[in-house]
């Protein structure tokens, strides 16, 4: 199909109609809302309700769509969500791993809409929970476990510690990672320092072997802060981090994908001091410490499978927080909300069979097409 200067003109004409009416349409909306901001802080109710904006992204799932993707439509509705936060002057800092370019900003701009929040990077995850607990942030987004590499133990430790910090949702996120240079550099021989984050280290681990044996490694708090280091100590520093931070600190890719699992991907959490109620696809995570008797872990273990829960995760931590030595807290993430009745009876069972035992939260598990 071809179309004339006139009817292309038509069609154009068409759209600007329609989006007249959207802005209208969402005027009206940020209206409603403003109203609606007003009333909770008339009655001292919480200013943001996640499980209200969660439904209203679910719903859009189950629209019936010709053109649209439900995936581009939850997009668009986070954003308008977010502009309409800001008319009710509800702004939320978000802190996220950096600096910029890093795979944890990226993370953070998947899950919060850029309308409505506002975006600070701080060196390391310590920082983030230090400025949550302190009430400087609503928000923070740490990577907690890689597919390839596990956990990452800060992350783990600081939940323990934290005595309002909780999980209140997850993103996943593919990482590719790639070996940064200086402009110009056209191969391996001038570099003689390698710097990134000990988790983009390891997931490279083979083509550092391959490609660049005996090369200098220093291990940083961050990739994409490897790769701001590197271009500042000149050319013989090279980074491995995302592409985005090569084209933040204006930085050249010499090699892409060099991670050794091409499948490698990393889980984010996000923390709040909310509490997230059931959604119907809900993960838990919780830390315990088991009692020094036979069968301990066995029996808080069963009470999982006895009441059909589903463990997707199990790993064993030095418990730190206790005076004996050899004691292990156990983290586990299982499918389900501490609402549910059966997580609820589990945990009830567990408590019988452990010395300690923490929530660190329950939240809407990650869905790949939001």
């Amino acid at each position: 199909m071809t179309f004339d200067g006139e009817e292309l003109a038509a069609l154009r004409e068409k759209i600007n109609d329609i989006d007249a009416d959207l802005v209208a349409l969402l005027e009206k909306r940020a209206g409603v809302a403003k109203e609606i901001g007003e009333v909770k802080k008339a009655r001292g109710l919480p200013v943001r309700d996640w499980s209200r904006e969660q439904k209203v992204l679910d719903s859009l799932a189950e629209q019936s769509l010709e053109l649209l993707s439900a995936s581009d439509l939850q997009k668009i509705y986070k954003e308008i969500m977010g502009a309409c936060r800001h008319v009710e002057e509800l702004e939320d800092k978000v802190g996220f791993l950096g600096p910029e370019g890093s795979f944890a900003e990226m993370a953070t701009k998947r899950f919060f809409s850029e309308a409505g929040n506002s975006f600070v990077p701080f060196e390391n995850s310590w920082q983030i929970f230090r400025s949550l607990e302190a009430g400087e942030l609503e928000h923070g987004v740490v990577p907690i476990e890689n597919s390839t590499q596990g956990t990452v133990p800060e992350t783990l430790d600081l939940l323990l510690d934290s005595p309002s910090i909780k999980i209140i949702g997850e993103i996943e996120l593919k990482v590719h990672q790639a070996l940064i240079v200086h402009p110009g550099i056209e191969d391996t021989s001038s570099i003689e320092v390698i710097c990134s984050h000990p988790q983009g280290i390891a997931q490279a681990r083979k083509f550092l072997q391959e490609r660049l044996p005996g090369v200098q490694i220093k291990e940083m708090f961050s990739t994409s802060g490897s790769v701001k280091y590197a271009k500042e100590m000149g050319p013989t520093h090279a980074a491995i981090g995302s592409e985005l931070a090569a084209e933040y600190y204006g930085m050249s890719i010499l090699y892409k994908a060099i991670e050794d699992n091409p499948n490698n991907q990393t889980r984010f959490v996000v923390l709040g001091k909310s509490t997230m109620k059931p959604t119907g696809s809900d993960r838990t995570s919780i830390i315990f410490t088991v009692k020094h008797e036979p069968g301990s872990l066995f029996h808080a273990l069963e009470a999982f499978a006895a009441n059909s829960i589903n463990l997707t995760k199990i790993e064993s931590r030095p418990a730190r927080h206790l005076p004996e030595i050899w004691n292990y807290n156990f983290f586990i993430d299982f499918d389900g909300h501490v609402e549910d009745l059966d997580a609820s009876a589990a945990l009830a069972e567990i408590k019988d069979h452990v010395m300690f035992l923490k929530v660190l939260g329950s939240y809407p598990k990650y869905n790949e097409d939001e």
